[in-house]
């Protein structure tokens, strides 16, 4: 049981990943899924990033003397970067593919138990990593308003 959850808490991203890439290339606009996709990411780092600046909290496997499941650094677990790329896939998804969506949901919650069961995080660590990546991918959706382009990947004119 216990390499499982290491297996998930290490490498289940990849799932989110999969998803997006396939997304992706199924619509065929590459340069606005593309630009939206950084965007969202951008701003997903942004907020990561800040809120760890204020944040620090320690590892649960530093507190509560054990070892992790996955070699981790004793790092600030606040908030989960894991978690916050898996809110940016599903924020991505979800106007692109429902379905996948959802998956990446599912994905997602199977890699925030990992990451609390291998002792990298404590609950409101991913809860709060998945919210900032939902609020990253939202910044990334209302700045694309502002791109030179359509959604149609047409010029826009004047």
């Amino acid at each position: 049981m216990n390499a499982s959850i290491a297996a998930v808490a290490a490498w289940g991203l990849a799932v989110p990943l999969l998803l997006v890439i396939i997304a992706t290339l199924r619509r065929k606009a590459l340069p606005i899924d593309l630009a939206c996709g950084a965007l969202g990411g951008i701003a997903t780092i942004a907020i990561v990033k800040l809120s760890a600046a204020f944040v620090y909290e320690p590892r649960p496997f530093i507190v509560e003397h054990v070892h992790p499941l996955v070699a981790h650094a004793a790092d600030n677990a606040f908030p989960s970067d894991h978690l916050a790329a898996c809110g940016l896939a599903v924020g991505y998804l979800w106007p692109r593919s429902r379905v996948l969506a959802l998956l990446a949901l599912l994905a997602a919650v199977a890699i925030a138990g990992a990451r609390v069961l291998a002792h990298l995080h404590y609950v409101q660590d991913v809860v709060f990593g998945f919210l900032f990546g939902i609020i990253g991918a939202l910044v990334g959706h209302w700045a694309m308003r502002f791109l030179p382009f359509t959604r149609s990947g047409a010029p826009r004119s004047g």
